[in-house]
């Protein structure tokens, strides 16, 4: 059963969290998923076995939170995250991004560094309203947004995502590759190279753009797509973390 907590923006954001001796850890969901992922809670039992601190969250707009998701923009859901993470965590956390998460995760080590002891992104989403989006409209497609205030994209899945003239706009002022980024903790990158929705370039990028720390690390998976929700690609996050936490 979900907890609930009121932010000072008004949402009332849905959580479950975990009280462990060891360091503690943050899952970020993306976009339009929640914090019932099979990715989170697979992060929990691992954390729940091994005496960790665990928190996931809804964002507003998401899961069992407040708010109503196309009224919602990236600056929303990053400030409900550095609001719960102060309110609700102590020292620093090992933050793990999943795909907009691993966004949020970028803007919280930029802005938060010293709550954060390390991430871990599963093939983050950086930047991806405009480098995803806007960068591959042509000008009638940007007009036709403006004009109408929403766009639909197409998933590969078949799937659809509505995409807010709001939300595209607000993301050119949180752009985290537009330059360096300095933090001086361990980072994983985990990627398929099958992901039809965010290119593995893009953690390449992040590796480029990431100063301060030379372990750095990048793991492909030549088969695996954009959610890593497999049984194989889960046994590989969980790696990931015991490396990171020993």
């Amino acid at each position: 059963m979900a907890n609930y907590i009121d932010t000072p923006n008004g949402n009332t954001i849905a959580y479950n969290q975990l009280i462990g001796k060891k360091t503690g850890i943050v899952f970020l969901s993306g976009f339009k998923s929640d914090m019932k992922g099979n990715k989170a809670l697979h992060i929990e039992e691992w954390a729940k076995d091994n005496d960790h601190s665990f928190l996931r969250f809804d964002y507003s707009g998401h899961g069992e939170s407040s708010g109503e998701i196309n009224n919602k923009c990236f600056s929303d859901w990053y400030m409900d995250a550095e609001f719960l993470i102060n309110k609700l965590t102590k020292g620093k956390q090992i933050l793990i991004g999943s795909s907009m998460g691993g966004w949020i995760m970028l803007m919280l080590a930029k802005n938060l560094q010293k709550k954060v002891f390390g991430m871990i992104g599963l093939a983050p989403a950086p930047d991806f309203p405009k480098l995803l989006i806007w960068d591959k409209m042509n000008v009638d497609q940007r007009r036709s947004l403006i004009k109408n205030r929403r766009i639909s994209i197409s998933n590969c899945d078949g799937s659809e995502n509505i995409f807010s003239y709001k939300l595209i706009k607000d993301s050119f002022k949180n752009l985290v590759l537009s330059e360096n980024l300095y933090f001086d903790g361990p980072i994983y990158l985990y990627h398929g190279m099958a992901d039809n929705d965010v290119p593995y370039t893009l953690s390449i990028n992040i590796m480029k753009n990431i100063v301060g720390t030379q372990n750095v690390n990048l793991l492909l998976d030549k088969d695996a797509g954009h959610r890593l929700s497999e049984t194989k690609q889960i046994k590989n996050i969980i790696d990931i973390i015991e490396k990171m936490t020993k």
